[in-house]
């Protein structure tokens, strides 16, 4: 069971023990700027699934900045605004009660249709499931990063002896590709190579499908294009975690990919310039950490040696031929 499902069952309980239309909770967005609405349970389809809050934003965003608890028996929309909602739903809303987490930037609130719906007791109710919440967050947080950097670590121990196990290239990079994807949890993990002479790049191996069969990409890319091009051409790496800068095409305008949320796209330098770039990336909306960035570069500097190797070895097989 991920996180949000655990969160998920919590709002739940907390819907039927209030008798409430919604239960949400704001947790930290990945990056620490603001929050965002990590889970919800409602009696509706209208909740706002993973939208942005900033400190301060309507009631929520004032229990995240002055961490008080909030009680409105008799709500409209004069008086503040939910802002989770979409479409006309906020407007059926006549009772609110929010409550801080402890320890952690973020909420959880809940509304009903009726006005009175809740009192000064349902405030205390509330702050124990809101310290629940902050302890579950907290612990499996802890647990989560380490098991990542356990498996990032096991990881760069089994690369160093992947060239004696796959010698050619494409069996190589093939193995190493599902090796990175499994330990850091992105399942789309691929390179990408430049053609000098033609102006393009490449993707040279893929751990999952990039283009679907019915809208298959072109077969090469502009080297100045898209978030790809950008480290062809700056030699330096882009992580990315916010929907909205990743949406901009990790292979330009003319190629119909998925749309990432997350993405690392780190160079891999040998000969002088960037060669390569090493891509993770994912449709789901992953925070992305020191431990993180470390990996890719390491990984990125495994893949320049295997290709400096192969290339000593053609110019030694040019000259003995």
């Amino acid at each position: 069971m991920t996180r949000t499902d655990v969160f998920s069952r919590v709002l739940q309980l907390v819907c039927n023990v209030f008798d409430s239309y919604s239960a949400v909770l704001f947790l930290p967005a990945p990056g620490g700027d603001g929050c965002r609405l990590a889970a919800s349970f409602s009696l509706g389809d209208d909740v706002r699934q993973g939208m942005s809050l900033a400190p301060g934003q309507g009631l929520a965003g004032w229990i995240v900045r002055e961490k008080k608890t909030l009680l409105v028996s008799n709500f409209d929309q004069k008086r503040g605004v939910l802002g989770y909602y979409s479409g006309n739903a906020e407007s059926e809303i006549r009772a609110f009660l929010g409550a801080p987490l402890e320890g952690v930037e973020g909420a959880i609130c809940l509304d009903s249709k009726k006005v009175h719906s809740f009192g000064d007791k349902d405030q205390k109710i509330l702050a124990e499931f809101a310290r629940l919440v902050s302890t579950l967050y907290l612990e499996r947080d802890s647990l989560v990063e380490g098991h990542a950097e356990t498996r990032l670590c096991l990881c760069l121990r089994q690369i160093p002896d992947l060239p004696r196990r796959f010698p050619k290239w494409h069996a190589y990079l093939d193995e190493l590709l599902e090796l990175v994807s499994r330990a850091t949890g992105f399942k789309h993990c691929f390179l990408s190579v430049r053609d000098d002479a033609a102006g393009v790049f490449t993707v040279e191996g893929a751990s999952q499908v990039l283009f679907s069969p019915s809208q298959p990409g072109p077969g090469s890319f502009p080297l100045g294009g898209g978030m790809i091009g950008w480290v062809f051409k700056n030699d330096a790496p882009v992580f990315s975690q916010d929907a909205d800068t990743t949406a901009l095409r990790l292979f330009g305008a003319q190629a119909s990919s998925p749309v990432f949320k997350t993405v690392v796209c780190h160079p891999v330098h040998f000969s002088k310039r960037t060669r390569a770039v090493l891509t993770l990336a994912s449709q789901e909306q992953e925070a992305i950490g020191d431990i993180h960035k470390d990996f890719a570069k390491a990984v990125s500097d495994q893949l320049a040696l295997f290709l400096e190797n192969l290339h000593l070895k053609a110019r030694l097989a040019k000259r003995k031929a």
